[in-house]
């Protein structure tokens, strides 16, 4: 009668260890759903937010488009996987529950005032195609203010397509600024193009302070400045534009949104310290005050441009778009050179701030470099020091009646006399020999009157320590040779005979240790036995975790010793991979899972730890013992 009840506990066992797994398989496959989540629904214009798209039932969706959200603009913060699994026992029932999810993050920062919606947001996961819910976001405009300035200028109002202009964005403020936020819409102008200001690029002094624009960071200045007889503290922030286009352009205004504090507040009981999206950095020490905001807008005056079209009468065939006012200056390094040895030629062109875009035309395409000197079909990019960009090229003389470097020239358009100029380099003179033609006597260093068969030394040349043939003993010698002295057949057999030395306990140690492991596989079932016996002796000793415990173990080291793996964890998947690698049968794979369930069933205590679940773990000791006798008698064949 026991035995039976022993049977249908076991058998009540499996089952409950099938359902379980039933529930955690049909979980990984269950219902997939998206949602939209924001940190705050009341904002004022530029200040930012927090959007988090929360997918459950996928953990590798697809990036949604985001294109749809016009009146935002949208910064990335990252994603991550949002993977969950929690194991629940009740009345010795095992419940797996596993969540799968994923979590998309961005900054949006309202554009204009009024009662804004962030639209359903398409997201593709596990093969269907879902919306979240629409967001209602209420705006509200900033404060206008007095208390601070904002001013834009341009190094000119009138100028020419390509040429580039100095923006420049000056924030004049007298009180402490807790965030602030630049928006200049006309940087996505299309009609023009801007790039940072060389010497605000990468600069690291003290007062450098990093904003974030939409084109990416760029570096503003801190400093003082009087403004309508006040004095201010200043952030100066810059920029090139260069026109693609003629027109008159309106590119509006600019305005920097801020927030400052206007005094602190009691912290409500219950009210923590640091929610998620706002960490207050201004709490006192004990956390009992909290700083209290006013969002402010300051906007600038309108800029405006006319930018002209560059004239086609009298512009140069080689003119490589380059407008401004430049100089040029050129050196040579060496002067003196035979016929076809390398000249280092170095060109300066010095201009206004921004050089990146000064590009010099081949020097090929200058008819007195090309006859006199072979030259680079191509010319080099250039590198930028200041306001000098120096650019680097080689040069080689054709023949000796070259006697300077000519003037080499740059066309670019002035746009201060409306006109294409010509900038030109001084001459360079140079003294051009012919290359002498280097015989091998002359290699040598030997002179057409030597001829004496006397040993001579001679001071120079190859021919230093050279002797004739006529001059020198035969010393070829016979490898066969070397067997003759003790000596010579010491030198020939000495290397082979160190590798054998070597080599051979070598081959023996590792043989042995092979035999050693294959001693060790064989006896890995009478070692599992072993221990199996002495866990079904001490049963009633020890803890019932304890008794699993030491299952494992033993399980653990016949694999290891068995199927050649290493220790650690033991790992059904990649135990069964081997096995059946072995050719097992798959009845036999199932038999040992259900033992490694019932093991894990055990640990988390799903199985009473009274007499009954200790009578429940003797049969399980017996079935695993008669599972491995098959495993190992499977192994053998």
């Amino acid at each position: 009668m026991t035995r039976n009840k022993h049977y249908i506990n076991t058998l009540l066992l499996g089952l409950i260890l099938l359902l379980a797994s039933i529930q955690a398989a049909g979980g990984a496959d269950g219902p997939i759903s998206v949602q939209a989540q924001v940190d705050k629904q009341k904002v004022s214009v530029g200040e930012s937010f927090v959007l988090q798209i929360k997918i459950d039932g996928d953990d590798s969706p697809a990036e949604p488009d985001l294109s749809g959200l016009q009146d935002f603009t949208v910064q990335p913060k990252g994603g991550g996987q949002n993977n969950r699994e929690s194991i629940t026992i009740i009345n010795g029932r095992v419940n797996r529950i596993s969540e799968h999810g994923y979590v998309f993050q961005y900054l949006l920062t309202p554009k204009r005032d009024g009662m804004l919606t962030i639209p359903a947001i398409e997201i593709i996961a596990g093969g269907k195609t879902l919306l979240t819910q629409p967001v209602p976001i209420r705006v509200s405009k900033p404060l206008a203010t007095d208390e601070f300035k904002l001013r834009l200028s341009l190094s000119a109002t009138e100028s020419y397509v390509g040429q580039p202009l100095v923006l420049a964005l000056k924030w004049y403020v007298n009180t402490n600024i807790a965030e602030f936020k630049f928006d200049l819409p006309f940087l996505e102008d299309q009609r023009f193009t801007f790039v940072d200001h060389p010497e605000d690029r990468n600069y690291q002094g003290q007062d450098a302070i990093p904003v974030n624009l939409p084109g990416g960071a760029v570096i503003a200045r801190k400093g003082q400045d009087g403004l309508y007889g006040l004095q201010y503290t200043t952030v100066t922030l810059r920029k090139i534009l260069i026109p693609r286009e003629p027109g008159d352009f309106a590119l509006g205004r600019g305005a920097v949104f801020s927030k400052i504090i206007t005094g602190y507040q009691q912290k409500r009981p219950g009210q923590p310290l640091n929610d998620l999206f706002n960490k207050d950095l201004f709490d006192d020490f004990f956390g009992r005050k909290q700083a209290v905001y006013r969002q402010l807008v300051t906007e600038s005056n309108d800029l405006t441009l006319k930018v002209l079209p560059l004239p086609e009468e009298n512009r140069p065939p080689d003119y490589t778009g380059l407008v401004g006012q430049f100089s040029l200056a050129a050196e040579a390094s060496p002067t003196e050179v035979n016929v076809g040895d390398p000249i280092t030629l170095t060109i300066m062109v010095t201009g206004g701030e921004y050089l990146d875009n000064v590009v010099f035309p081949p020097l090929d395409n200058q008819p007195d470099i090309r006859d006199n000197f072979k030259v680079p079909e191509e010319m080099g990019t250039g590198e930028v020091d200041g306001r000098v960009k120096v650019f680097t090229q080689t040069i080689r003389a054709k023949h000796t009646s070259v006697k300077e470097i000519p003037s080499i020239r740059l066309n670019y358009f002035n746009p201060g006399t409306g006109k294409y100029e010509t900038s030109a380099t001084n001459a360079i003179p140079l003294l051009v020999n012919a290359t002498k033609i280097v015989t091998a006597r002359d290699a040598e260093g030997i002179t057409s009157g030597m001829a004496n068969n006397e040993l001579t030394s001679l001071d120079k040349g190859i021919a230093h320590n050279y002797v004739g043939e006529d001059l020198l003993e035969n010393q070829e010698v016979e490898i066969g040779s070397w067997f003759s002295s003790p000596m010579g057949l010491a030198l020939v057999l000495f290397p082979p005979g160190a590798y054998l030395l070597v080599l051979v306990p070598i081959y023996f140690r590792r043989k042995r240790l092979q035999d050693s492991a294959i001693l060790q596989a064989h006896k890995a079932l009478q070692e599992f036995s072993k221990q199996i016996a002495g866990l079904q002796k001490e049963i009633n000793q020890q803890e019932v975790q304890e008794t699993v415990s030491g299952l494992v173990d033993a399980m653990r080291t016949y694999f290891n010793k068995r199927l050649f793996m290493p220790p650690g964890a033991l790992v059904y998947a990649e135990v069964a991979e081997r096995l059946q690698q072995q050719g097992m049968d798959v009845t036999l794979l199932a038999e040992l899972k259900n033992i490694l369930d019932q093991c894990e069933a055990y640990h988390y205590g799903a199985i009473a730890r009274n007499s009954s679940g200790r009578e429940n773990l003797q049969e399980m000791l017996v079935a695993a013992l008669a599972i491995f006798k098959k495993i190992d008698q499977c192994l053998k064949n």
